[in-house]
């Protein structure tokens, strides 16, 4: 008998729809999804790809019927997606299930993870999902990269660049200058002369 994590099917599939509808994610409409009438499945897209997540309730089932939901997937992005668009090369096919692998199974699970013949797979089992934070840290090959961290880095960097520059003997003054008005996109020269003419 399979063990199982602390997910059930329906508490994975829920925590998976909330993750990508948190990052831009929308469900597909109902019309669209003749062939996906189980409950135990959920069509998401946004403006660059379409993302099926597929909950299984045991290890089996999913080495089983993965092939069913792949043929599935790939028949909703042919009838909805014309051949020239971005987004018809852009299908993801998640596999989770709460039971754990069995012994043995990691290179089943690697071939599917590699066979990217017609969509890109994720795959994961109980193993791999004791927390709500496991589910993201899966589907992050789907998620947008976050440009906050960028901007949060580039402000981190700029506000440390003073003391830096201070140590290489120049003024902290005409540094902070700078980089004021560069954030402002202001003139770089006039930011530099507003510090030369204070008494």
């Amino acid at each position: 008998m399979d063990q199982t994590s602390a997910f059930t099917s329906s508490t994975l599939l829920a925590a998976a729809s909330e993750v990508l509808q948190a990052h831009g994610y929308q469900p597909a409409k109902p019309e669209h999804l003749r062939d996906w009438t189980e409950s135990n499945a959920r069509v998401f897209e946004d403006a660059y790809g379409i993302v099926a997540v597929v909950v299984h309730e045991t290890w089996q089932d999913l080495l089983s019927h993965w092939i069913d939901a792949q043929a599935a997937l790939v028949d909703l992005i042919s009838a909805r997606v014309g051949r020239s668009e971005p987004k018809a090369w852009e299908g993801y096919l998640v596999l989770l299930t709460p039971s754990v692998m069995e012994a043995g199974s990691e290179p089943e699970a690697q071939a599917i993870r590699y066979d990217t013949s017609r969509v890109r797979k994720l795959v994961a089992s109980g193993d791999d999902l004791s927390h709500l934070g496991d589910i993201e840290r899966v589907l992050l090959p789907v998620l947008p990269i976050q440009s906050e961290v960028a901007r949060e880095s580039e402000t981190s960097v700029l506000h440390v660049l003073p003391g830096i520059l201070a140590q290489k003997g120049i003024s902290v003054e005409a540094a902070r200058a700078l980089i004021r008005a560069f954030s402002n996109q202001e003139s770089l020269m006039d930011g530099l002369h507003s510090v030369r003419v204070q008494p």
